[in-house]
C-alpha cells in the first residue's frame, strides 16, 4: 500500500493518457508528461488492456514476472558464468530467500517502539533489501537489475571462442537490455555503467588479452542504445532542465547525485546526545557524516549477515594468497571486482533528487547479486560431494556461517509474518491510530467504485495531501500517509495533487505549485469555505470533483462545501463531491 500505490497511479496512468504518460499526481491546469522511467509501466499496462485486468492486479502479476526474471538470470549466471555443477545452482537460487541479519534490529524495533513498523526492512534507514522484499515493492528496479545482468553475461561470453556473427549479436542484445535496463530505472542503469567502466579501467590496468576488443564492444552497445532510447532521453533532458525549479517547491535538490555516507543505522541516534550538542550545533553536517562512516560497518555487518560473512573470508583468502583466490580473469575473481566496487559506490554515492536515497536502494542489487554468487560458491563448495572447498572448511568457520545462515532463513520468515500480520496487530493497539484503516480502505474502494459509475476517466479529482510528518513518531509511516496512499492506489483519475510538497519531480510546471497548495490548506481547514469558493477553486485549477474524509478539518463543518456540494459518492467516513462540470 505505500509506494506500491504510487506504481498502481503510474499504470493507470499509462492505460488513460498512453506513452509518455501523464503524471497523475500533480495538475497544473493541463496534463503534464511523466519525467520517469516507465518503461514497467507500459508493459503493465498493455497487460491491463489485454487481459482487461486492473492496474493493481497487473502490478502484483509484475512481481511475479520479476522474480520469474530473477530466478532464471541466476541460472544462466551459474551456468555460463561460474559453469557450476547442478547441486550447487540449486544453492544459489536457495539463497534468493535468505536474508541478512536485519532480524536481529528488527525483534528489537518491534519490543522496543511502541508502533510496529510494516517492513523487516525499515529497522535502517538506508536498507539493503532483501530479494523477496525488492520484488514486492520495486519489481521494476529488479528488472533492470536482470537487464543489467544479461547486457553483462552477453559482453562476457563475447571473450570466448565465439564466431564473428554470434558476438555481433552478443552486442545487438546488450545494447537491447541496456535500453531497457534505463527506461526500468535510471539509478540501477547509473550504477551498473559506473561498474562497467571500474571494470574496464581495471582489465587495462591489468593489461587484460582482450581489454580492445572489450572496450570496443562495451562502446558499440552504448552508443547503439543510445540510438534506441533517443526519444526517451530527451524526454529525460526535460526532467533535468525542470530540476531546479522543482527544488525551489519541495525537498529535492539541484544534483540528482552527492557524495555521502549512506546512513544504514540512524545518525541521530548519537547526534542528538546532549554531550554533542555544541558539536551539532557548530558543525551538523560533519558530525552527522562522521557518526554514518562510524556506523557503517555495523549497520553492512546487519544487513549483510551470512553474506558479509563470506565476503570478510574471501578477502583473508585473497590477503593469505591462497590458490582458488588467486585465479586472474576468472568468473570469481570478476565477481568479488563487481561486489566490493559496487558496494563502495553505494556506500559513497547516494541520489537526491526526493529525500530517499534511491540511488543507494536500488544500485545496491547489482553487488548483491554478485555477492549471493559467491555466497553460493562458498557453501556449494563445502556441502557438495567432491568439490574443492574454496575457502578452508574450519569448524568455527562452519559455526558462524551456518549460524547466520539459519538468521537469514527466520528473517525471510519472519518478513513474510510481518507483511501478513502488522495491520490486524496495529489494529489490536488502537492508541497507535492504525484501528481505522481497514475500515477506511473499504471505504475508499466502494467511494471509487461510485464514482466510476457517473465520472468519466479523464476527470480530475482533489483529495487533501498528507504532512507526513504530523504525528510521525518512531514509525516509518503514519496512519494518515497510509490513508493517503490508499486514495492515491484507488483514484484511478488524474489527481490534482497527491504530496503536500507537489509531486513536481514526476513532471509539471512547479511554478503552480504555491497557489495550489496554499489554496488547498484553506479549503480543507475548519471552518470549511462555502460551496462557491470550492467551486471557484476547482475552475480556477481544473478540478471536477473534491473528496473529503473524516480526516480532514473541513469533515466537521456544517454549513461549509463539504455539507453543501453536490454529493456522487458518499461512505460513513467519507464523500466524493461534485464541484466542476
Amino acid at each position: 500500500m505505500a509506494d506500491e500505490s504510487y506504481r498502481i497511479a503510474f499504470i493507470d496512468a499509462v492505460v488513460r493518457t498512453g506513452v509518455p504518460p501523464s503524471n497523475p499526481l500533480y495538475f497544473a491546469g493541463s496534463p503534464a508528461p511523466m519525467r520517469y522511467y516507465y518503461f514497467w509501466y507500459v508493459m503493465c499496462a498493455a497487460v491491463v488492456k489485454l487481459a482487461h485486468v486492473t492496474a493493481r492486479q497487473a502490478y502484483i502479476a509484475s512481481c511475479i514476472w520479476a522474480g520469474f526474471g530473477l530466478i532464471v538470470t541466476v541460472k544462466l549466471y551459474v551456468t555460463h558464468f561460474f559453469r557450476w555443477e547442478r547441486k550447487q545452482r540449486w544453492i544459489a537460487l536457495g539463497l534468493l530467500l535468505v536474508s541478512g541479519a536485519g532480524i536481529v534490529p528488527a525483534l528489537g524495533n518491534a519490543v522496543l517502539q511502541p508502533a510496529l513498523n510494516g517492513d523487516i526492512e525499515w529497522w535502517s534507514v538506508d536498507p539493503i533489501d532483501a530479494w523477496p522484499d525488492s520484488l514486492l515493492w520495486v519489481p521494476h528496479h529488479v528488472a533492470s537489475v536482470v537487464c543489467c545482468l544479461l547486457v553483462f553475461l552477453f559482453v562476457w561470453r563475447t571473450l570466448e571462442p565465439l564466431s564473428r556473427s554470434a558476438k555481433r549479436w552478443a552486442v545487438v542484445l546488450a545494447a537491447l537490455g541496456c535500453a531497457s535496463a534505463l527506461g526500468l530505472s535510471v539509478y540501477v542503469a547509473f550504477g551498473f555503467a559506473l561498474l562497467v567502466i571500474a571494470w574496464l579501467l581495471r582489465l587495462l590496468i591489468q593489461r587484460h588479452p582482450q581489454r580492445k576488443d572489450l572496450w570496443l564492444r562495451t562502446l558499440s552497445v552504448a552508443a547503439l542504445s543510445a540510438a534506441i532510447l533517443a526519444p526517451f532521453l530527451w524526454e529525460l533532458s526535460g526532467a533535468l532542465h525542470h530540476t531546479e525549479a522543482a527544488a525551489a517547491n519541495g525537498p529535492t535538490a539541484n544534483h540528482l547525485f552527492i557524495i555521502s555516507i549512506r546512513r544504514m543505522i540512524d545518525s541521530g541516534l548519537l547526534t542528538d546526545l546532549p554531550a554533542l550538542a555544541a558539536l551539532n550545533q557548530a558543525h551538523p553536517i560533519l558530525l552527522d557524516q562522521t557518526i554514518r562512516l562510524l556506523l557503517l560497518l555495523p549497520g553492512l555487518a546487519m544487513e549483510l549477515g551470512l553474506y558479509g560473512a563470506v565476503l570478510v573470508l574471501l578477502l583473508l583468502a585473497r590477503r593469505r594468497r591462497e590458490p582458488a583466490m588467486m585465479q586472474k580473469y576468472g568468473a570469481r575473481d570478476t565477481a568479488m571486482f563487481f561486489t566490493i566496487a559496487g558496494l563502495v559506490m553505494t556506500m559513497f554515492i547516494s541520489s537526491s533528487v526526493i529525500s530517499n536515497n534511491d540511488f543507494g536502494y536500488r544500485a545496491v542489487m547489482l553487488p548483491q547479486f554478485f555477492l549471493l554468487l559467491l555466497a553460493a560458491d562458498v557453501l556449494g563448495s563445502w556441502w557438495v560431494a567432491g568439490g574443492v572447498p574454496v575457502i578452508a572448511n574450519t569448524p568455527g568457520r562452519r559455526r558462524w556461517v551456518h549460524s547466520l545462515l539459519a538468521l537469514g532463513v527466520a528473517g525471510f520468515f519472519y518478513g513474510a509474518f510481518l507483511l501478513r500480520a502488522w495491520l490486524p496487530m496495529e489494529v489490536a493497539r488502537p492508541q497507535n491510530g492504525f484501528s481505522e484503516l481497514p475500515e477506511d480502505s473499504y471505504q475508499v474502494r466502494e467511494a471509487f467504485a461510485a464514482l466510476d459509475s457517473v465520472a468519466p476517466r479523464n476527470a480530475v479529482v482533489n483529495f487533501d495531501p498528507i504532512d507526513r510528518t504530523v504525528g510521525q513518531q518512531t514509525e516509518v509511516m503514519t496512519p494518515d500517509e497510509y490513508f493517503q496512499r490508499m486514495l492515491v492506489m484507488d483514484t484511478g483519475r488524474q489527481m490534482l495533487n497527491a504530496e503536500r510538497i507537489c509531486a513536481t519531480h514526476f513532471g509539471g510546471n512547479p511554478s503552480e505549485c504555491a497557489p495550489i497548495q496554499k489554496a488547498t490548506v484553506q479549503l480543507y481547514d475548519f471552518p470549511a469555505p462555502s460551496a462557491q469558493w470550492a467551486r471557484d477553486y476547482c475552475s480556477r485549477f481544473g478540478s471536477q470533483y473534491l473528496l473529503v474524509s473524516h480526516r480532514d478539518p473541513a469533515w466537521e463543518s456544517k454549513d461549509g462545501w463539504p455539507a453543501t456540494l453536490p454529493v456522487v459518492a458518499q461512505e460513513p467516513g467519507l464523500k466524493i463531491l461534485q464541484c466542476n462540470k
